[in-house]
């Protein structure tokens, strides 16, 4: 077998120091060129590869950035997107778990990536409240799309106030009165928020909030959980006396289910009944009619969450990124005035 190539290959090869090739390897500017391209051609011969678990114990950190989400919304793998191509500049790489909406679950992945050492975690957390075991609290935590309460750490997030009272307006002023709201699971902050920007329409337009017409379809167990609750949200709703004219699907699980449960219903988007869904994708311009979305900048929101993990890390420094929704209008509503 042969033997693979160590630092000290790299160093005489290259005729420089081990300590020179350290440097080089960690991005040190104490080096010239010609020195630089000597080591990395080195290495380049001789197939070197770092060890990076024995420096993550030497150094006590890791070339990882972790990454917990909720669930399988696509709007998080737009997120991953982000944060990939931001990580690149600090070269780190990223590894996800999924919560499934189980705190318990999320727990236990902090305490399995603070024990792998990673550089920090970028976390959609699955309530509004965040207990860390005491041997894990100094590890660099970005909370993303989703907020806790009284947590002193860098938050990036949409404006779901302004991006839920933007989809319902646009349905008041095409003469719907009777609007349905499909909403994740109590209590997160996106639920709480699209819910008041719902809620804040309809009273600036003088319109009163129909608790029959305002429905949860999430309940902290995850994917599958949430599409299906989008479906009997819909379903219940249009058992009501007077069924709406308008439905707000508030996050792209639901809104499958609430497709779904339209299509069963025999009911024509927008001729029989208004839609308008969240996160924008591109299988949603193609839909026969395509959808009508309230658009979050995934992208954007991972690369800011990266920026903010690294002033946390390196300066302390606590921020709160608030970015933009946009109502992107197709053709999935209609004017009923």
């Amino acid at each position: 077998m042969k033997k693979k190539p160590t630092l000290y290959d790299v160093a005489r090869k290259a005729n420089v120091s081990i300590a020179t090739v350290s440097n080089v390897l960690n991005n040190k500017r104490e080096a010239s060129q010609k020195t630089i391209d000597a080591v990395n051609e080195a290495i380049r011969e001789l197939g070197y590869s770092r060890n990076e678990s024995a420096r993550s114990l030497k150094v006590g950190t890791s070339k990882l950035v972790g990454m917990i989400v909720p669930d399988n919304n696509p709007f998080f793998t737009e997120i991953l997107t982000g944060i990939h191509e931001e990580c690149q500049k600090y070269d780190w790489q990223v590894v996800v778990a999924t919560s499934e909406e189980s705190e318990e679950r999320q727990n236990e992945v902090i305490e399995l990536l603070s024990a792998q050492q990673v550089s920090g975690i970028i976390l959609a957390p699955v309530t509004s409240k965040l207990v860390i075991p005491q041997q894990f609290q100094k590890m660099p935590i970005v909370l993303i799309d989703r907020e806790i309460d009284n947590a002193n750490l860098p938050v990036v997030k949409a404006n779901n106030v302004d991006g839920s009272y933007q989809a319902t307006e646009a349905l008041i002023r095409n003469g719907h009165k009777r609007i349905g709201i499909i909403l994740a699971s109590p209590g997160i902050s996106t639920t709480l928020q699209r819910k008041e920007g719902y809620m804040q329409a309809l009273r600036n337009h003088g319109l009163e909030v129909n608790e029959r017409l305002m429905l949860y379809g999430g309940d902290y167990t995850g994917s599958s959980t949430q599409i299906s609750g989008g479906y009997r949200a819909v379903m219940k709703m249009l058992q009501a006396p007077e069924p709406p004219t308008a439905i707000f699907a508030t996050n792209h699980l639901l809104m499958i289910g609430a497709i779904k449960a339209l299509k069963e219903a025999n009911l024509r988007i927008p001729e029989d009944i208004s839609f308008i869904g969240f996160d924008d994708h591109p299988w949603q311009e193609i839909t026969q009619p395509p959808f009508s979305i309230v658009a979050q900048p995934a992208i954007e929101m991972g690369k800011q969450a990266v920026q903010a993990l690294q002033k946390f890390k390196e300066k302390n420094i606590v921020t709160t990124t608030v970015l933009q929704l946009e109502l992107v209008i197709r053709q999935s509503f209609r004017s009923i005035t």
